[in-house]
């Protein structure tokens, strides 16, 4: 029998935002079994989590940890319906470290994270997810060591997890992403291989208003174009990156010539400088993340990023 308030003839958005609330505000998380499939598989890149079931488990676990976390809907992207649609969802987290995590024992910390959860949806069901997590943001907060943290991760790496680092690097490799995918003057895979492959700063400034900000975490928000081009061209002096792909975009026209947009990437690379106190490995990396975009007469004025930098961190241990 039916239990929860939201169905496949309902609006997208409205789905989306409806049933993170019934699930966590509400904490009706024996929900996730009707939302989510036996067979629904979520990609992270601190793990696969395969089924309703392993769902249940994991938002357990959490709320053990931080049992008043809310789940609080910033914005949602889609396109398309709850028969078949596409959703991005950015949701900003405040929580309590009221009982011991995989980091560490409770330490009564006060936290606020920002996730993106990528969804397919087919007939009310959510049977694919790409989660990007601030790992890093939260970890920082709660006082612990990145690294040791990180080692943590590593632990919990499966070996589908890995098959899936090494499918998705042979993916990027062998077929890249035709350009050609675009919102309002910007071209979304040129403006990703500038960011980190090229370093082209002329298409950075045609990309990018003077005055856009970029929120990267609650905690961790960069102010201008330059300094934006500044953060990325650390990341790629960290990583020399082999390939990028734009995995999906989703655009939701607005008024007054602003838009919103949502854009999950992928990039591969390897390894080569100083990462968050992790000298050069030359290990290979395998990077995903969601990026959404409010466009401003056709140039980005803000951006909010989540990448997991604690997954990547991870990978070079």
């Amino acid at each position: 029998m039916k239990k929860g308030a939201y169905g496949p003839d309902d609006d997208l958005v409205d789905y989306i935002l409806g049933i993170t609330f019934e699930i966590w505000e509400e904490r009706g998380i024996e929900l996730i079994d009707e939302y989510y499939g036996p067979q629904t598989v979520v990609y992270a890149l601190d793990g696969i989590t395969r089924g309703s079931a392993a769902m249940i488990d994991g938002t357990a676990a959490m709320l053990v940890a931080f049992p008043d976390r809310l789940l609080l809907g910033d914005d949602v992207i889609g396109k398309g319906d709850c028969h078949s649609g596409y959703s991005s969802h950015r949701v900003l987290s405040p929580m309590t470290n009221s009982g011991d995590s995989m980091f560490g024992p409770a330490t009564g910390k006060q936290v606020r994270i920002m996730n993106m959860a990528d969804c397919v949806v087919e007939e009310g069901v959510i049977v694919r997810e790409w989660l990007a997590r601030d790992n890093l943001a939260l970890v920082r907060q709660l006082g612990f060591d990145a690294r040791d943290s990180a080692k943590l991760i590593k632990k919990g790496h499966s070996t589908e997890l890995t098959d899936w680092f090494a499918s998705e690097t042979d993916r990027l490799n062998a077929t890249q992403t035709e350009a050609g995918v675009s919102y309002a003057d910007v071209d979304s895979q040129k403006l990703l291989q500038a960011l980190w492959l090229s370093g082209d700063e002329s298409l950075m400034d045609s990309a990018y208003h003077p005055y856009a900000v970029m929120h990267r975490s609650p905690v961790e928000t960069i102010s201008g174009r330059n300094e934006i081009s500044t953060h990325y061209g650390r990341l790629r002096k960290a990583f020399e990156c082999s390939a990028a792909s734009i995995d999906h975009t989703a655009e939701q026209p607005g008024r007054n010539g602003v838009d919103s947009v949502a854009v999950r990437w992928t990039v591969a690379g390897t390894h080569v400088g100083d990462y968050l106190g992790i000298k050069a490995t030359g290990k290979p990396v395998l990077i995903m993340g969601v990026t959404h975009r409010r466009i401003v007469l056709g140039r980005i004025a803000v951006e909010w990023t989540v990448f997991d930098s604690l997954g990547v961190m991870a990978q070079l241990l």
